[in-house]
């Protein structure tokens, strides 16, 4: 039968289809072809017997006979009757061959755009294709093809080289206002700069193929989950040689550093704040992001065609999923087959590579359906439940049909993978339920004076002039702002103009002899003095004076300048600059823990600039309370907090304009002289106590659970009155007004 076989195969006469085209490279030091099917955009690597063969099967010459030229050519390179058949059996599998009949290649054809119908419509991965961008492309390519020459690159470099110089002396501030950055009411604006440059970043993929003589089939936008990417067909750049194939994979990479370069640039050179806000979105989004998911070889995106063409490893994803395929079938379930080889080698780069990326394919995917979930309510449920039913239901279900039934040649063992699962599973649950961790909870906290003294508007105004700034040490007496108030000054003009026609009145009547009327003009007279004096006093207010020596704590005085306080409104604080406490948020679910460590040391990190000192958990506030101890704690200002707009309208006339999304307990942190020395009042700091000790699998399961409720719940409800929210404040004063405390109602846990 075997001899019948090879005789039936020597007197075929294959050929190539039309739509294959072929192209010689120089890969890894050796000779070799690519293979390229123009109709299914599919490329193929083969070295030079394999060419020498495939060029010989015209249709006319049969398989014995390209056999036997081949040899005549090659001489000792050229394979046999046994590796011509794999040869021609692949190039059957690849649909690379000429159909002997009309019918065979329709039905193929068919099955094939089916299949890619198929592909298209999932819904779990939708793909919306937007057209051939090729006469776009080649229309920028004479204006911005340039950037990927020599001289692209250098000005490239340069401006990188000079956007570092100039954020260099802005590290510490660049630092503290990414944080600010990442807070929940800029993700819309984020998300927005994400895909604007996403677009620009597919664009330079596209002109970068271009410019090298590739040519992009087809762009448009792919829906991983409902969340847009754009995309292009970059599949003729196995065509071109390696390095312009690695500059293309590079492009867009390229394209969003020089955006961020160019950002960094302005963003150091000026002052509007929301400017700045803007231009440090952009920056973070085109330079972290891109570098943490494009750059991450892990994944089949930029980095890993990168590194590929770079070690000239240019199947590595599939070798290493082969790899780790192999390791599972025979360390748990013992069957016994080869290990995969490749002819680049590398075997232990392979095995290592299949082992990471599986790990974080599998973290990315589940950090996927958990947006999706959470995201986008209902309809993210139920693409949710499609991810995980077609990412990991329908593997494993396919891994547990082949340990119960097996292959035709494998066998797995199936005691052996019972016994090895059921190991790992009662050590896992012994983990998390045995062993008792102790961990630490952060509280976000601001530092306070202790007892200070609160300076307050005591008459309506303007203010005029401002004398003291943040930080500045005071002595009582010394004048801190003046106001002015242009009605007090006209009543009081008005008061004195009236005094004296009241004295003129008096003389009038005393000549008259009108004694009645003069007392009761002079009656009247001295209530008007009264009045006079009343509103001398009101304007010797608008000077105000420190009422105790001190350090003043406040947020951005100058910006008062101008404004209008009413009466009461509060303006800074004075307090003792060697008595300071930290006035921590605690939410109900770390209550217990926070009692826990009352009278305990605790560790205490500022915000800022990262200086660690300790101190003691003192005191807790036996109500809870929906304003924060201090506005710089709001997320509208930076800070860690989520506010919402409060809900009482008397609220909203003065400071409480904001409130907590639920209530918190206020604790209390004391310091020593030294360390309340070297701290500012305002400053942000993180507060570390110690929870009691549980088991691994309850904290765990508290943090996830405490995850996602706050990622639902800030995402979906309070973000969006967040934005309605103006600029970020930075005043403590001006239009926050106040500093009473609102209580709710004592929250379950007993604080004593």
């Amino acid at each position: 039968m075997t001899d019948f076989r090879t005789y039936e195969l020597r007197q075929l006469r294959p050929r190539l289809r039309d739509e294959v085209s072929c192209t010689w490279q120089s890969y890894g030091g050796a000779e070799c072809y690519v293979l390229e099917d123009e109709s299914r955009g599919s490329f193929f690597r083969i070295g030079l017997p394999e060419y020498t063969f495939l060029s010989l099967l015209d249709g006319r010459t049969t398989v014995g006979e390209a056999i036997t030229q081949a040899v005549s050519v090659l001489g000792q390179n050229a394979f046999d009757e046994q590796q011509a058949a794999v040869i021609c059996h692949w190039l059957a599998e690849s649909k690379l061959l000429a159909p002997d009949g009309p019918g065979r290649d329709n039905g193929e054809v068919t099955q094939t755009d089916a299949a890619r119908v198929a592909r298209r419509l999932n819904p779990l991965s939708l793909r919306l294709p937007l057209g051939c961008p090729q006469s776009m492309l080649s229309a920028l390519d004479g204006l911005l093809g340039g950037m990927f020459s020599l001289g692209g690159l250098l000005l490239w470099l340069s401006i990188l080289v000079v956007a570092m110089w100039q954020l260099a002396p802005h590290t510490e501030q660049l630092w503290r206002e990414s944080a600010m950055i990442l807070s929940p009411n800029n993700w819309l604006w984020i998300g927005l700069w994400g895909l604007g440059l996403k677009m620009i970043h597919e664009a330079s993929h596209g002109l970068a193929c271009q410019r090298f003589g590739g040519r992009v089939r087809e762009a448009g936008i792919v829906f991983v989950l409902l969340a847009p990417i754009p995309y292009v067909d970059l599949t003729s750049t196995w065509r071109l040689p390696k390095w312009r194939r690695i500059v293309t994979s590079a492009a867009g990479m390229f394209a969003e550093l020089l955006i961020a370069a160019l950002a960094g640039i302005l963003w150091s050179n000026t002052t509007d704040e929301l400017l700045r806000q803007h231009l440090l979105q952009l920056m973070l989004t085109a330079s972290v992001v891109t570098l943490l998911f494009n750059a991450n070889p892990l994944m089949r995106f930029d980095g890993y065609y990168i590194l590929a063409d770079l070690l000239e490893l240019p199947n590595l994803a599939v070798h290493g999923q082969q790899s780790l395929i192999h390791s599972v079938k025979r360390w748990l379930l013992g069957v016994q087959t080869s290990a995969p080889t490749w002819p680049e080698g590398r075997t232990c780069f392979v095995r290592t590579y299949g082992v990471l990326s599986a790990i974080w394919r599998t973290v990315v995917s589940a950090s996927l359906i958990v947006a999706a979930a959470v995201w986008f309510e209902g309809a993210g449920i139920a693409l949710a439940a499609g991810a995980v039913f077609a990412w990991f239901v329908q593997p494993l279900w396919r891994g547990l049909r082949y340990v119960l039934f097996g292959s035709r040649f494998e066998h797995p063992k199936r005691t052996r993978f019972v016994a090895i699962t059921t190991c790992a599973v009662a050590s896992v649950v012994w983990l998390l339920t045995s062993v008792t961790t102790w961990h630490s909870i952060t509280l976000p906290g601001v530092v306070e004076s202790v007892d200070a003294s609160i300076v307050r508007a005591e008459s309506p105004g303007f203010v005029e002039e401002v004398f003291v700034a943040s930080g500045q040490l005071v002595r009582e007496g010394d004048p801190l702002v003046r106001l002015s108030n242009h009605d007090l000054e006209t009543q009081r003009r008005q008061l004195v103009v009236e005094i004296e026609r009241s004295e003129l009145r008096s003389r009038t009547f005393q000549q008259a002899g009108e004694l009645a009327a003069r007392l009761a003009e002079d009656d009247n007279r001295e209530g008007l003095r009264t009045k006079l004096a009343e509103l001398d006093r009101s304007c010797e207010l608008l000077l105000l004076r420190a009422p105790c020596a001190g350090l003043v704590s406040a947020v951005d005085l100058e910006s008062l300048l101008g404004r209008y306080l009413s009466a009461g409104q509060e303006l800074l604080v004075i307090g003792d600059p060697e008595v300071k406490e930290i006035r921590v948020l605690i939410s109900p679910e770390r209550l217990a823990a926070a009692s826990f460590s009352l009278d305990r040391r605790v560790r205490v990190r500022l915000v800022d600039d990262g200086f660690s000192t300790t101190g003691t958990l003192q005191r807790l506030d036996p109500r809870a309370t929906v304003h924060a101890p201090h506005p710089a704690l709001c997320a509208s200002a930076g800070g860690p907090i989520a506010i919402k707009l409060a809900q009482s309208d008397s609220a909203r006339r003065n400071r409480d304009a904001q409130e907590l999304l639920e209530p918190h307990v206020v604790g209390y942190v004391s310091l020593d002289e030294a360390t309340s020395r070297k701290l500012g009042p305002g400053q942000l700091a993180n507060v570390f106590i110690a929870e009691s000790p549980r088991p691994l699998g309850h904290w765990l399961l508290e943090r996830s659970e405490r995850w996602l409720s706050a990622k639902r719940w800030s995402g979906r409800q309070q973000e969006i009155q967040l934005a309605k929210v103006s600029a970020p404040f930075r005043q403590r004063g001006s239009d926050l007004e106040s500093p009473q405390m609102a209580e709710q109602p004592a929250l379950d846990h007993t604080v004593k």
